[in-house]
């Protein structure tokens, strides 16, 4: 069986919140994956064969093709390792068998045991709560939910409704305050999000990755909102 392994590089501190574990992720033949491209199209895959320096992806129930016929474009691939979730950015290129190529580009490995990934986000968000409106910035963003500073007002476990302000457009929904610091930070979880909200949200996220790769390097860990 083919395989590839891509080590993390060492935690530097024991109190980051960062999850870069100095392990090695084992990339198997036929491993399941996810793959975003950057501007939020996702697909589901299978790895077909490994190198090293490629990824062969093959499909996983349905073709496996870029979207409006591109001929590149960089992308993500997710998979699940038994420490969490591995992330690899790289660029994808169809190939003539059908299958996708990943030449991966940019740091090492990281590997997140968060569920989702997530970027720091300065953003303008207006929370709802039972004892009024409050209007402050994010800190940070995932699909999961969102870190916002100051939130003091707002009580641990309480349900709230929120308008997120991504830019092009605003966007809104539920959420639970899951924790918070001393200093004044909520984390929220969102609430079932999916549809328009999860598109937005996804491409969002995938276009602050874009970023801080562009800027020398993969996004840091953050406390989890989700």
């Amino acid at each position: 069986m083919q395989s590839v392994r891509i080590r993390t590089r060492p935690a530097q501190d024991r109190r980051s919140p960062a999850d870069d574990l100095g392990v090695e992720a084992l990339l198997e033949r036929d491993q399941p994956v996810e793959i975003v491209l950057d501007g939020g199209w996702q697909v589901s895959a299978r790895v077909a064969a490994v190198g090293p320096d490629f990824v062969d992806l093959g499909p996983a129930g349905r073709p496996l093709m870029l979207p409006g016929q591109l001929l590149w474009c960089g992308a993500t691939v997710s998979w699940r390792t038994r420490i969490g979730v591995a992330h690899r950015h790289g660029v994808l290129v169809p190939r003539d068998d059908g299958r996708l190529r990943l030449t991966p580009v940019g740091d090492p490995l990281r590997v997140q045991r968060r569920r989702f990934v997530r970027v720091p986000a300065d953003l303008s968000t207006a929370v709802i709560a039972s004892d009024g409106r409050v209007v402050t910035r994010t800190q940070d963003l995932s699909l999961g939910g969102m870190l916002l500073a100051p939130a003091d007002t707002l009580a641990l476990d309480e349900r709230v409704r929120f308008a997120l302000d991504l830019g092009a457009l605003t966007i809104s929904g539920d959420g639970l305050v899951v924790r918070g610091t001393t200093e004044g930070a909520r984390a929220v979880q969102f609430s079932d999000v999916q549809g328009r909200v999860e598109r937005a949200l996804s491409r969002y996220v995938a276009r602050r990755q874009r970023e801080l790769i562009a800027r020398g390097g993969a996004p840091p860990d953050a406390p989890d909102g989700g």
